[in-house]
């Protein structure tokens, strides 16, 4: 009994020692102060491990100076409080006996000269807050040596960097990014991402960039767009740095990549090259945008007053004019492409150029499946397409700004590009009747070659006036085009009625368009008070372009077809002047803009040049009065609001133009329309960001309308064509009626700060588009809804995991045949994993399910496509890094593509890169950071 009483003692007092033991989770609290006890709003408030300084936690201090951790592990910390102008405070928390561990008040000394040195010592934070500037300590985010800063970037809080390399920060796409504050290879931020290893950078920044104009003015327009800066470790800043790799596999897989960098405090000078034939071709559409001229009319190139436009942008005569290197999964490339990037930068005088080559060789096969609907009956073809295609293109920009003194300066830019192309196409199109019977097929074999050249310069003068405000600003530029291209044609038809009979078609298509354009641009800023700014500009641009081409028989000794031969020449002659009230204060920016516009366009066509016109001359005049609404607000409790409205007009282009027919299939006949009409279109937008940087969750939620007059459409007239069979003719022309929406929502929110975050978007459009078949009016009605919701986790160092769906779901209704309405599904998710599983070892695995569906023709596929590699660092200072890659694993990969639109719906499957497996080899010219010691494997 006494044995009992004493065990029962004994476990009450164990249980009262384990109940007076501290807490698991604890609530952390203070009050950020200065030196004389006055509170201080907004500071960034850190905890970070002993060990080694690593983020665990942050938060925001209150409009009072509050701050609190709520439910965090009691253990050891550093808390680190961080504010503009003090010298950052710094303190050990030891673990709490009591559930709230309140540190009371935390006073902050003020930067002096004496504390200068102190100031250097305990600045390095993780991150901070400055006004709109977020700042990153990037040695305080771990990645493994041989990462790029895309890798780096997905470890910091509030950034997102989506499967392609797209960055958000706060909420918002990043337009721009910066290499030591000066330009890397153009505006393209997957430049600098994809291509510097993480271990060179110091510090990222991101931070909101005013427009180009607001810049030139000195007067905030409210117009921002995000971007980010890259700042260099000092040991990077002067000398040089880079790597190669190499990479080798079966069915002949290949791949090298390398780049070299050498920087100084006022040079950069960097090397980029690649070539391979695994599908990667190393640029987009963005990447020389401006190359193809639709960046010729932004702010930076001097097109002045609201909505940036100088007018005639669309006359180009594009064409066939674009050799660009662009890819979207289908077929097999080989490619190659190399560039140099030069930045000069001493303050007053800045020179920004880089040259970039690059070429690919693309091999196609694919099918596809279109149905198009009538009235009453529709029919369908299937083509089958072979392509062999060679593209390649030289491209040169540079940009120049000079301080000639503290209100004047001079910009200068240009931009130059020459490329050539030459395309085999053999494909074979048969065509069925709503009976599902053959009524005739059309086999071509076509060759076509391509030179082109394309450049744009401006030059821009700015001058301020003592008054502050008070500005003006001139700008004039050239832009012009010329393209030589050719067509070989061969078309065999064979249709199929009573009897079956068989026509051919020879053509040589010779091509020639060449466009110039002058432009010029004055703004005039003047305060009418601290707050209020009256803006006044003009804009003209004169535009010359002709087009030749001629239409030759190969089997007649070359005589020219008349009929669908034409010389035509067109100048177009552009006035706006406008003018705007601006009220910009304390984060609100409002204004009110009413411009004046005249288009004047004048052309002829005749069958050759020096021949006479077969029609009366082109001369006709659009004027129009355009109403510009736009408000931007900034709430201090970081809260953006976007509102506008305008009133444009979009001018056709010039192959819309033209009358006379293009048959290079000719089962798809295309007519110009020389009476088309401008389209006009009211414009609605609203959107609101708000960004908490307390937890760095943000919220995005945007949309847009557009209600459009006299809307420019392709009309259709299907008709069964003797000796031939089933033939499209396209002609555009103006309809009244139709509108777009587009709404968007975005929101990232750190479930576990620093170990799990949660992002999430939704789109959802209409587009109501009326056009005629056969002279009957048909409204398309299209819906869309897109959902995506991704977790991004890094439970350590070690590990990184990523998981993301996609639901795209599109609905098309016809009003001519509702039983044609399609519902068309493209569903994904996709999961990714980088592990550093041993010391110098890593695995990186990636696995993605798709799913692509359409009920009204019974398509459900599903294709599965798994990667992963393994790598090993190998020698002391971690040069070299090896790496076995797989591909595709389950040798499933295949490009398919679904869309819905007008009066037909289409489907295209193709053959891509499958299964493969690659060993490669990286040399890093300067070794990587971080030492493995032990229990340390980064």
């Amino acid at each position: 009994m006494k044995k009992l009483l004493t065990l029962l003692i004994l476990l009450c007092l164990s249980a009262t020692h384990l109940l007076a033991q501290n807490p698991s989770k604890v609530t952390i609290k203070g009050l950020v102060q200065d030196s004389a006890g006055i509170d201080q709003p907004f500071a960034t408030v850190m905890l970070l491990n002993p060990k080694d300084s690593a983020l665990i936690n942050y938060t925001r201090g209150d409009d009072k100076g509050y701050f609190e951790f709520k439910n965090v592990k009691n253990t050891d910390y550093v808390l680190k409080i961080s504010f503009v102008g003090y010298i950052p405070f710094q303190r050990n928390i030891t673990p709490s006996p009591d559930g709230v561990n309140d540190l009371g008040g935390l006073k902050m000394k003020i930067i002096t000269k004496e504390l200068m040195e102190v100031v250097i010592r305990t600045a390095k934070a993780p991150l901070s807050i400055r006004g709109d500037t977020i700042e990153y300590n990037a040695s305080s985010f771990k990645v493994p040596p041989g990462s790029t800063v895309e890798d780096l970037l997905r470890r910091l809080p509030g950034i997102e960097v989506d499967a392609d390399g797209n960055i958000k920060a706060q909420g918002k796409d990043v337009k721009k990014l910066y290499v030591d504050g000066k330009t890397f290879f153009g505006d393209d931020p997957k430049s600098a991402t994809k291509n510097l290893d993480a271990n060179i950078i110091s510090k990222v920044q991101v931070f909101n960039e005013k427009s180009e104009q607001s810049k030139l003015t000195g007067v905030d327009d409210g117009k921002k767009e995000k971007a980010m800066n890259l700042e260099l470790k000092e040991e990077f800043k002067k000398g040089s740095f880079g790597k190669i790799s190499v990479a080798g596999g079966n069915e002949e897989r290949w791949a090298a990549r390398g780049n070299y960098n050498k920087f100084n405090k006022t040079e950069q000078f960097s090397i980029l090259g690649f070539g391979n034939n695994i599908n990667q071709t190393g640029v987009n559409w963005e990447d020389y945008g401006e190359f193809k001229g639709q960046n010729t009319f932004n702010n930076d190139n001097g097109d002045f007053g609201f909505n940036g436009n100088g007018g005639g942008r669309n006359f180009y005569a594009d064409g066939n004019d674009v050799p660009f290197n662009n890819f979207d999964g289908r077929g097999f490339t080989q490619n190659y492409g190399g560039g140099l990037n030069y930045n000069f930068d001493n303050k007053k005088t800045k020179l920004n150029s880089s040259y970039f080559y690059n070429q690919t060789q693309l091999n196609l096969d694919q099918f596809s499946n279109r149905q198009t609907f009538l009235r009453d009956s529709s029919f369908s073809n299937t083509d089958t397409t072979r392509n062999n295609d060679f593209r390649g293109n030289h491209s040169v920009a540079f940009r120049f700004e000079k301080e000639i003194d503290s209100t004047n300066t001079i910009i200068a830019k240009g931009n130059l590009r020459f490329s050539n192309s030459k395309t085999n196409e053999v494909f074979n199109q048969a065509f069925t009747n709503n009976e599902q019977k053959l009524t005739n097929t059309l086999k071509a074999d076509n060759n076509s070659l391509l030179n082109s050249f394309r450049g744009s310069g401006s030059l821009i003068f700015r001058h301020r006036f003592k008054k502050k405000g008070e500005s003006i600003a001139l700008s004039g530029g050239y832009n012009s085009s010329q393209s030589d291209g050719s067509d070989n044609l061969f078309n065999t038809t064979r249709f199929f009625r009573a009897t079956t009979f068989e026509d051919q078609i020879r053509q040589l298509n010779t091509n020639e368009n060449t466009t110039r354009q002058l432009k010029a641009s004055v703004l005039f800023t003047e305060p009418l008070s601290k707050k209020i700014f009256w803006e006044s500009f003009y804009n003209f641009s004169q535009t010359s372009n002709e087009v030749r081409r001629q239409v030759q028989n190969p089997v007649r000794n070359n005589e020219r077809i008349d009929s669908i031969s034409v010389f035509y020449d067109n100048a177009v002659l552009y006035n706006r002047l406008g003018s705007s009230i601006r009220y910009s204060h304390d984060g609100v920016n409002l204004t009110a803009g009413l411009a004046a516009q005249q288009i004047n366009l004048k052309g002829n066509y005749a069958i050759d040049r020096n021949m006479p016109l077969l029609a009366e001359p082109l001369n006709r005049n659009f004027s129009n009065v355009l109403p510009y609404l736009q408000g931007s607000i900034e709430f201090p409790n970081n809260i953006n609001i976007d509102l506008g409205y305008n009133y444009g007009v979009r001018e056709p282009q010039l192959n819309d133009l033209q009358p006379v027919a293009n048959v290079n299939n000719p089962a798809f006949k295309f007519e110009g329309n020389p009476n088309l009409k401008p389209e006009r279109f009211h414009k609605f937008g609203a959107s609101l960001n708000y960004w908490n940087p307390s937890t760095f969750g943000n919220f995005s939620i945007g949309s847009e309308l557009e209600l459009l007059n006299s809307q420019i459409v392709y009309n259709q007239t299907i008709e069964t064509v003797e000796k031939f069979g089933i033939r499209t003719t396209t002609r555009p022309d103006n309809v009244d009626g139709g509108y777009r929406f587009n709404s968007y929502i975005w929101t990232s929110y750190p479930l576990i700060k620093t170990k799990l975050t949660i992002n999430a978007n939704g789109n959802i459009n209409f587009n109501k588009s009326p056009s005629f078949v056969n002279g009957i009016e048909n409204v398309t009605d299209s819906k869309g809804y897109d959902i995506g919701v991704g977790l991004n986790l890094t439970p350590n160092e070690k590990l990184i995991l990523g998981l993301r769906g996609n639901f795209n779901n599109t609905d098309i209704k016809y009003s001519i045949q509702s039983q044609q309405n399609q519902a068309i599904r493209n569903n994904s998710l996709d999961i990714s994993a980088k592990w550093n599983f041993a010391p110098k070892f890593f695995f990186e695995s990636n696995f993605k399910y798709s799913k692509f569906k359409n009920e009204r023709f019974n398509f459900d596929r599903e294709i599965p496509i798994w990667n992963a590699s393994v790598r090993r660092l190998l020698t002391k200072d971690n040069r070299l890094e090896v790496r076995l890659a797989a591909f595709d694993i389950l040798n499933k990969n295949v490009s398919i593509t679904q869309d819905g639109s007008q009066n037909f719906v289409t489907r295209t499957e193709a053959l891509t890169l499958a299964r493969y497996f690659m060993l490669s080899l990286t040399y890093n010219l300067r070794g990587h950071e971080g030492k493995l010691k032990k229990n340390d494997y980064w």
